[in-house]
C-alpha cells in the first residue's frame, strides 16, 4: 500500500444516509456539510443529493473525490429542483418555493452538527418529524 499524506489532497472516508420527512424518503435533497475550522483550515466541503429512496452518498466538492474528510460539520439540508442545471452553495442554502417537503429551520441555517468518524459511516441520517419541527414563515 503506497500512502500519501501531503501533497495528494484530503484522505476521506465514506459517508451516506437518509433523509426523511414524516416517515417519507426525501427525493433530490441536497446534503451538504461544511467542515469546522480547526487552526485556521478547514475540510474541503462534501456534499451529496439522495435519490427516490431518500439516500445519498458524499463527495467532495470541488474535486468531487468520493467521501468527507473524519471531522466536524454543519449540515445543510435543501430542495434542489431537478431541472436546475448546476449545484452551488447558495443554491443549497436558499429557499425554493415550490419545495414538496416541509424543511424546518434548523435544517437550512447551520445548526445540525455531524461528526464524521475516523472509520466513515452509513448512517448519517436525518429524519424530519414535521409536528416536532419550527418552520421560518414564508418569504422570510
Amino acid at each position: 500500500m503506497v500512502f500519501c499524506f501531503s501533497g495528494c489532497g484530503s484522505q476521506t472516508v465514506a459517508v451516506s444516509g437518509k433523509v426523511t420527512f414524516d416517515g417519507e424518503p426525501g427525493q433530490n435533497i441536497a446534503v451538504l456539510f461544511q467542515g469546522e475550522t480547526v487552526n485556521g483550515k478547514s475540510p474541503e466541503t462534501a456534499f451529496g443529493i439522495t435519490n427516490a429512496r431518500g439516500e445519498y452518498s458524499l463527495s467532495l466538492m470541488h474535486n468531487k473525490k468520493r467521501g468527507a474528510v473524519p471531522g466536524n460539520y454543519a449540515v445543510f439540508i435543501s430542495w434542489k429542483n431537478p431541472e436546475a442545471e448546476s449545484v452551488n452553495i447558495a443554491d443549497v442554502t436558499s429557499k425554493t418555493n415550490s419545495c414538496p417537503y416541509k424543511i424546518p429551520t434548523r435544517a437550512t441555517n447551520g445548526e445540525m452538527m455531524f461528526t464524521v468518524p475516523l472509520e466513515g459511516t452509513k448512517n448519517a441520517d436525518f429524519e424530519f418529524d414535521s409536528s416536532k419541527e419550527s418552520f421560518k414563515p414564508s418569504g422570510v
